[in-house]
């Protein structure tokens, strides 16, 4: 059964997208991702929303968001497959600096850094960025507004 887990689009002023660097521990591969994590059981996807943006980027305070996506996914960490149900909640907020308030023991290990992304800069990007087709996929939900549902985003063949 997948892991339930929420995808933060933090998005600035300049509708710039924030994304967490990190490497995996086993192979060193790096990769640029958007802000989220898993959904505790009883928990609402605004509650973890909100406790992931805090944990990960010390955001005290998240505006409510609209659910824009959702993805089923499958992928390899630290010699791990982990298959994930993501639910994707776009918010918009001021830019800040991100500062981790509560990073796991894993999570500092992993974590190399933040950065905030135009979507022009994701679509020519040349460092590793999940899912591959963010920068598109922000381009189109930014032109054509929020969605009435959530939009599946799951690509079979994306890593």
């Amino acid at each position: 059964m997948p892991r339930a887990s929420v995808k933060l689009l933090l998005l600035d002023e300049h509708d710039r997208v924030l994304l967490v660097h990190a490497a995996d521990p086993r192979t060193g591969l790096r990769s640029w991702y958007p802000v989220g994590g898993g959904v505790d059981l009883g928990e609402s996807l605004d509650q973890a929303a909100r406790r992931e943006a805090y944990e990960e980027t010390g955001l005290a305070v998240l505006p409510p968001g609209d659910h824009v996506w959702t993805r089923e996914h499958t992928y390899r960490f630290d010699g791990r497959t982990v298959e994930v149900h993501e639910d994707w909640l776009l918010h918009r907020v001021a830019h800040y600096v991100p500062a981790p308030a509560q990073l796991s023991d894993y999570e500092v290990r992993t974590v190399l850094g933040f950065r905030w992304w135009s979507t022009d800069v994701l679509r020519s990007a040349t460092e590793t960025v999940f899912p591959p087709t963010l920068g598109d996929l922000l381009a189109a939900l930014l032109r054509d507004g929020i969605p009435a549902a959530p939009v599946d985003i799951s690509d079979p063949t994306a890593p």
